[in-house]
């Protein structure tokens, strides 16, 4: 088997160290598909299963962000400027100018949700990232979008889907809160002929795309990309843990299941079980069931520190940790209070915040605005940061980086950001 240099520095930096978080990028830009990600009921590993090419091949390598990202070059080309970085392990005596440490580079900030009631209730919280995908596709912005779903097949294993009318889009609204290979997906888009793409992805699977896009050896590959939308992002869990949550704390056969869907209506979310049978199963787990699942928190989630997606065009998400809006006040508000800010009644319901890093993603976000497919509250600089910055302070910092410290006491790699 030709195994050349490309596959054997993947699999020594990226593979073993721990850090590959199943983007799929190495399976997309692999030149005869030698290389695949192999599922096994816990995770998914990049493994060849046919000769790489006889040359000096890199791609897989190239293309991934496991364990480089050369983030200050992503920021130049893509958001006009970069920022100080207090690199893990590399430079944590950088002072803080602009809070951008903690922010990542910020052009504008809202809070808002979707004027479209079939979008609306279909979202998590504001439905603010399917309606801009629906607007974008309805004005010839894109021609399709990658997105998250279910496999039709194994209806609770989240899989890329690549959707091209309003119905697909709503069909794959909401969170999968599981690691898959998202990037495939493009691979589908361009077999299918598809020429200006969006994609949504966690803010690790974007790491790697930004990397792809620096290089003009990926270029029949990237260049179809218009639009990168990612998430706020705390953590995501195993297949196994779904499964565990279906079975152990739903009561429900594995093969009984027909769809299922996290984050159901009503805000902040069900998780809903649709049985083969017809049956509707409902249960608020954002308590104890999704607590739970943290058990099921991945290796390579341990060791990231992507909490605002700082490589997206546009990322959603909560408006937890907001100064006003955080689900835990809402209920706190009087009659007075919602007459006061008109936004505290909407967010009882749902709302998204969204951040806008680059003039690409404003052109979409403002494209949304005229069609009238949004409604949006602009966030002023200091909301923002204080919101931004207890999302990092609160988040994987807290929690990842004692872990990220520990690998680095016993020299053992982490990602490096450059």
């Amino acid at each position: 088997m030709f195994e050349q240099e490309g596959y054997k520095k993947l699999e020594k930096e990226c593979i073993r160290t721990g850090l590959c978080f199943e983007c799929g990028a190495c399976e997309l830009v692999c030149p005869n598909g030698a290389l695949k990600l192999k599922k096994y009921p816990w995770f998914r590993n990049p493994e060849l299963f046919a000769d790489c090419v006889k040359n000096n091949c890199t791609r897989c390598y190239d293309a991934c962000a496991a364990a480089h990202v050369p983030l200050t070059e992503i920021e130049k080309r893509f958001f006009g400027r970069t920022r100080p970085h207090p690199f893990p392990g590399k430079s944590p005596d950088i002072p803080c100018e602009r809070h951008e440490d903690k922010t990542g580079i910020v052009r504008s900030c809202y809070t808002g949700y979707s004027t479209d009631p079939e979008i609306y209730g279909q979202a998590v919280s504001g439905g603010i990232s399917s309606s801009i995908l629906i607007s974008a596709l309805e004005n010839g912005l894109i021609d399709g979008a990658v997105v998250a779903g279910f496999d039709s097949e194994i209806p609770y294993e989240a899989k890329a889907c690549v959707a091209t009318t309003r119905e697909e889009i709503l069909r794959c609204a909401g969170s999968k809160y599981q690691p898959h290979p998202q990037l495939i997906g493009i691979r589908e888009a361009l077999d299918r002929g598809l020429k200006n793409i969006a994609i949504t992805a966690t803010p690790c699977t974007i790491l790697s795309l930004r990397k792809m896009m620096l290089q003009d050896e990926f270029k029949e590959i990237t260049s179809c990309i218009r639009l990168i939308i990612g998430n706020i992002c705390g953590a995501h869990w195993s297949r196994h843990g779904t499964e565990d949550l279906i079975t152990n704390w739903m009561n429900i056969p594995l093969d009984k299941v027909e769809s299922i869907k996290y984050r159901a209506r009503p805000f902040p979310g069900d998780f809903q079980v649709h049985t083969k049978d017809g049956t509707k199963i409902q249960s608020f787990v954002n308590g104890g069931g999704l607590v739970s699942l943290a058990k099921f928190t991945p290796e390579e989630c341990r060791y990231c520190l992507e909490k605002v997606a700082s490589a997206a065009d546009i990322v959603v998400g909560d408006t937890w940790h907001h100064p006003v809006l955080c689900p835990s006040k809402l209920e706190s508000y009087t009659e007075e209070d919602m007459k006061r800010d008109e936004r505290i009644a909407h967010a009882r319901q749902g709302m998204t915040a969204v951040v806008v890093r680059s003039e690409v993603g404003q052109k979409f976000i403002d494209a949304a605005v005229a069609a009238n497919a949004v409604k949006l509250y602009p966030e002023t600089e200091e909301s923002t940061q204080e919101f931004l910055c207890a999302v990092h302070d609160l988040g994987k910092p807290k929690c990842n980086g004692p872990v990220i410290n520990a690998r680095l006491v016993r020299k053992q790699p982490v990602r490096e950001y450059f």
